[in-house]
């Protein structure tokens, strides 16, 4: 009830305000249904509780009310915030010749917008044709919008409008911040159960951060906040959203809520892929799918949780720039050193014990409330002016028949999206443009190409390239070299193809699959892990 009186009160003006100028797109290709905006969070007023919906769950069921990227940092000194709480505090658009978009060509609102691209889109469809390559969208060398798995949202945003300066609760004045950030959010398409296909139930985020300043940011942090719910019934009928507890693994990146007090007990989080990266010697950073030498990707340096429901301190919401500066560096936010009481010893990080073996710091209250969530801090690390930064991240939820299995199920899942390479996460093969399917262009000589995912379970996708139509074989063999599967063994018609391969039946290995015909025989290596 307090999380609705504060939309209706305080953000009511602002919505009716900017209601022109603030647009949303639902990302739907998988299970998992959000509703992005371009300021940078969800548009939680669209949903009856929240921005994000999960169908994997019966009625549909929130799982997420909001989110959005945070960075801070010091400019001459003095702590500068870009953040998301509730609302937002982005305003749409880039920075154009040190102005923001909104107050340099208010006439191009329509232009910084979110955009929305599908598998098969082409120039009949708006957001295709109008794709905003000069913002800084992502595109193929051709200049064509470039598709991360089956369908995205982009946005670009900024922090250097007066005019949506963050208000309420905040205490303390917000000084313009020159920060730009560029948002990609994607899903790869399908409907089924983690078992056959745990993509069908991923959302992976990118954020792209740019100092358009004249002067640096120093001991920046880059955060994720989220508010999450789970739309359910609480056990007994006392409520929704009444017990959801937040969690944090510091050593996978993965925070995340849970509950024993609702039916079914879901677990969703969200993990750091690739933080930002900062200078390393003889080290390796992934930007962008790109390796970066001599730089290694932070990981998660601390976290905080706050709660609903009036949650005084340690647990509240941060209100001032000051408070943001602490739980940056992970204190409390009121600036206190936090200690783990399982081991009497100081932290960063906030509940960082184990809900599945009840070992480690959990929190033992009887009440959290609507408004409980996380944020997940990276840094520090400097932004020269026009430097940027990037971080990768993905939001999985899990469910099984209790919330040990769901965390068990979610844990598992992270495992698997941490060992999998960039290209992989992104798009599940090589990057490809828009409408894929209905190319017409021939390839010139036989390819095959690596599977995806890699390692898999059970479920995983060959793709291979034909200069001219022939009878082709395609087997999978196991170590000993003994074929253990015919996929194919056929006439095809020159182009690209794809097959399947379903390995439920067969234990967790090495395996090997080939291509022949033509005179070639063409050998590549997968990962079955189980």
């Amino acid at each position: 009830m307090k999380k609705i009186t504060f939309l209706i009160f305080f953000l009511l003006p602002q919505i009716l305000f900017s209601q022109s100028k603030i647009n949303y797109q639902l990302l739907n290709a998988n299970n998992i249904h959000l509703l992005l905006q371009n300021i940078g969070n969800m548009n939680y007023r669209n949903y009856a509780n929240g921005g994000g919906i999960w169908k994997l769950i019966v009625r549909d069921t929130v799982i997420i009310f909001d989110q959005g990227p945070w960075i801070i940092g010091k400019i001459n000194n003095k702590i500068h915030l870009a953040f998301e709480q509730w609302s937002g505090n982005y305003s749409p658009g880039p920075i154009l010749n040190n102005i923001a978009a909104m107050q340099y060509k208010p006439e191009d609102s329509l232009k910084y917008r979110i955009y929305k691209i599908s598998r098969g889109d082409d120039n009949s469809d708006k957001d295709y044709l109008e794709w905003p390559i000069e913002f800084g969208a992502p595109k193929t060398k051709d200049g064509k919008p470039k598709l991360f798995q089956d369908q995205m949202l982009w946005a670009v945003f900024n922090e250097y409008d007066p005019a949506f300066i963050y208000k309420y609760p905040w205490k303390d004045s917000l000084p313009q911040t020159p920060i730009e950030i560029q948002q990609l959010a994607y899903a790869k398409k399908g409907n089924s159960k983690d078992e056959v296909d745990i993509f069908s139930n991923i959302v992976f985020f990118e954020w792209t951060i740019i100092n358009k300043g004249k002067f640096p940011i120093d001991s920046a942090y880059f955060s994720f906040w989220t508010d999450i719910d789970f739309g359910l019934n609480a056990i007994g009928g006392s409520g929704i959203r009444e017990y959801n507890i937040p969690q944090i693994d510091s050593t996978s990146g993965l925070g995340y809520l849970w509950s024993n007090t609702t039916d079914p007990q879901p677990a969703v989080g969200y993990v750091m892929l690739y933080g930002p990266s900062v200078p390393a010697n003889g080290a390796k950073a992934i930007y962008k799918g790109k390796e970066r030498p001599h730089y290694k990707n932070l990981e998660v340096t601390s976290n905080d949780a706050f709660f609903g429901g009036g949650a005084g301190v340690p647990y509240r919401l941060s209100t001032s720039t000051a408070e943001a500066w602490n739980i940056a560096r992970g204190l409390y936010t009121n600036g206190i050193v936090k200690t783990n009481p399982s081991e009497n010893k100081p932290t960063k990080f906030t509940f960082s014990g184990d809900p599945v073996t009840n070992k480690g710091w959990i929190w033992n209250g009887t009440y959290t409330g609507g408004g409980a969530g996380f944020n997940l801090f990276s840094g520090p690390f400097n932004l020269a002016p026009n430097d940027t930064q990037w971080v990768m991240m993905a939001l999985v939820p899990a469910l099984g028949k209790d919330y040990k299995e769901s965390i068990t199920i979610m844990r598992n899942k992270v495992k698997l999206l941490k060992s999998l390479p960039y290209d992989s996460l992104a798009f599940g093969r090589k990057a490809v443009m828009v409408g894929v399917e209905n190319r017409k262009d021939i390839p010139m000589q036989i390819s095959l190409e690596q599977n995806y995912p890699n390692p898999f379970n059970p479920e995983t996708t060959i793709e291979f390239s034909l200069p001219k139509e022939g009878r082709y074989v395609l087997g999978v063999f196991n170590i000993l070299g003994e074929r253990v599967k015919e996929l194919a063994d056929r006439e095809f018609e020159a182009g690209y193809h794809e097959v399947s391969f379903d390995g439920s039946r067969f234990s967790s290995g090495v395996y090997f699959y080939c291509l022949r015909g033509d005179g070639v025989n063409l050998v590549k290596k997968m990962m079955l892990v189980k």
